[in-house]
């Protein structure tokens, strides 16, 4: 069997290994001129199945709306960005209900756990190295009530599988004691040991390198423009004027795939959502942190990586912008300096970015089928991309392959947008 793959992100690039070590065919298209450049290429290192929540919680419509016009604000609505939210805003609200939420959040923490566990066997079986860390992550809290219902999210998905330890103050401290200098300001916090991290980029890179080894043949600064149908099946994908053929397609293309799709007829319920990072390159055998710390009120991280540090956080409904205001990313240095307020980072060293993390409308994933017989998708995993993706490349190539798969694969049907549950 063949197959064309648009993507080469985290979940392109582990679409495609699966495929090709089920015995296919494969090749891989990307506009760029390497694997994971877009939203794979700096995002927040954090693989967390302990935060599968999605961002459309009870009364988020109202975070939305204060947030117009305030650059400050970790959630932030552009304006301009709003028509292109009106029909996935709307779905966006509808999930916000406490039923759906909570059987959203669910969905998400089966298929990231499943996905934590077939990284871990790829890692046993591979042996690929992508910076990798496995000391949890520690969540802080400002506000005693906050972190109380922290605690409550996380007992209720104990049966899930969940593990975390609730922490005092003292106990926070002495977990981090790099966060000693803002321990008054704090509440207390979560720890989940089982949460892992790793650079996303070079994780891509390397899954690249063994995906080639396996046979895949990647075609890098070559755009997929069109996808010719013919009778509800694909019948090649056309890049640069050429027609790629094969017996199945992929579309992983992130926060681009419902532009890709729409021109076939598919509607796919996914919009982008910017995120922006700062990384510092300390080179030091003595890392400012030694585990990586989320600040449930800034909504931020911070994480050791590559012998670095990396902030990253904010959520921007701004469309396809990828600049980067100063504004926007000088909240990331106060960010900073509120979790780690006597480091010192040289600002001139940094590394700014931004990308689009592609969200669907009930914050889910969707993967599986499309209405067209032989056109697959792999999208719509938000925040949650690095921690999902090799779960989901390995659903997705169970599903093609018409075998058995260890997670309800109904739960990211594209079918639930139209009437399934």
């Amino acid at each position: 069997m063949k197959a064309v793959v648009v993507g080469s992100g985290l979940i392109g690039i582990t679409s495609a290994y699966f495929l090709a070590n089920r015995g296919w065919e494969v090749t891989v298209v990307d506009r760029r001129d390497g694997p994971g450049q877009e939203t794979s290429f700096a995002n927040g290192a954090l693989l967390t199945p302990s935060m599968p929540e999605p961002w459309n919680a009870p009364g988020s419509w109202r975070v939305l709306l204060r947030s117009l016009g305030r650059t400050d604000s970790p959630l932030l609505l552009r304006v301009r960005a709003v028509p292109g939210l009106s029909g996935w805003g709307l779905g966006f609200l509808r999930n916000s209900s406490p039923a759906r939420y909570e059987r959203n959040t669910r969905r998400n923490s089966a298929l990231a756990l499943y996905s934590l566990a077939a990284l871990q066997a790829l890692r046993r079986d591979t042996g690929i190295e992508y910076g990798q860390a496995q000391v949890g992550t520690l969540r802080v809290f400002r506000e005693a009530a906050a972190l109380e219902r922290a605690v409550e999210s996380a007992e209720r998905l104990r049966d899930a599988g969940l593990v975390f330890r609730a922490l005092t103050r003292d106990e926070v401290v002495a977990l981090e004691p790099a966060l000693a200098p803002i321990a008054r300001r704090l509440a207390g916090g979560i720890h989940y040991p089982n949460d892992e991290t790793g650079n996303a980029h070079t994780f891509c890179r390397n899954l690249a390198e063994l995906a080639r080894r396996a046979g895949v043949e990647f075609q890098f600064e070559t755009m997929a423009s069109e996808i010719e149908v013919r009778a509800r099946r694909v019948m090649a994908v056309i890049c640069k004027g050429k027609r790629l053929t094969a017996d199945r397609y992929v579309v992983a293309a992130g926060s681009y795939t419902p532009e890709l799709l729409a021109d076939v007829g598919i509607a796919i319920p996914v919009r982008p959502v910017k995120g922006y990072s700062v990384t510092f390159d300390r080179h030091s055998e003595d890392p400012p942190l030694r585990i990586p710390v989320v600040d449930d009120g800034f909504h931020a991280v911070v994480v050791p990586i590559d012998n670095g540090i990396r902030v990253a956080g904010t959520a921007e409904f701004a469309g396809y912008d990828l600049s980067l205001p100063d504004g926007r990313i000088g909240n990331l240095f106060t960010l900073l300096g509120q979790i780690l307020p006597q480091a010192e980072f040289d600002r001139t060293a940094a590394r700014f970015w931004c990308g689009l993390r592609p969200m669907s409308a009930d914050g889910v994933p969707i993967i599986g089928p499309t209405p067209i017989e032989n056109l697959w998708v792999n999208t719509g995993h938000g925040p949650l991309g690095w921690t999902m993706a090799v779960g989901s490349g390995r659903l997705l190539t169970d599903l093609m392959a018409g075998e058995s798969v260890d997670v309800d694969a109904r739960a990211y049907a594209l079918a639930r947008f139209y009437g399934t549950p």
